[in-house]
């Protein structure tokens, strides 16, 4: 950090749009650690981990979990940065596949509910006393 802004916590909770606490939270996770530590032990970040905070929270609003995130950010181990973000691109890639699957399932439970609701609303337009006998058996859900 020789010739960059050093940050406290502080600002880095301010500039990555997240609060004190979750800064702490993360660090205490893993998922960041400070550039840099005074003599009296305060921790000081780079612009990097303002960075690194943001990508974090944006992952985070993706619904992944900080596990994930910390195997995304970690990059199994990878110090070479290309091998990082191929690394990165092939996991946020993987996560997208599973997010679109996921929808798909709902999309196909959704009309799986409406279908359910119109065949049991015709129930209600039933006449009870002479139902089910009088019900086509296939349309007849409520008995």
């Amino acid at each position: 950090m020789d010739n960059e802004v050093a940050y406290q916590i502080s600002e880095i909770a301010k500039q990555s749009g997240v609060s004190l606490r979750t800064v702490r939270f993360y660090q205490q996770k893993g998922l960041i650690v400070p550039s840099l530590r005074t003599s009296s032990g305060m921790s000081l970040y780079s612009q990097k981990d303002v960075n690194r905070v943001k990508l974090i929270r944006r992952l985070k609003d993706t619904g992944m979990s900080l596990n994930r995130i910390l195997d995304i950010l970690d990059a199994g181990g990878e110090t070479d940065r290309k091998a990082k973000a191929e690394h990165t691109l092939k996991v946020l890639k993987l996560e997208a596949e599973n997010a679109a699957s996921r929808i798909a399932e709902l999309e196909r439970q959704s009309c799986e509910r409406k279908e359910i609701i119109s065949l049991v609303s015709k129930c209600l337009g039933c006449d009870m006393e002479v139902c089910p006998e009088m019900c086509p058996p296939r349309n007849h859900l409520i008995y």
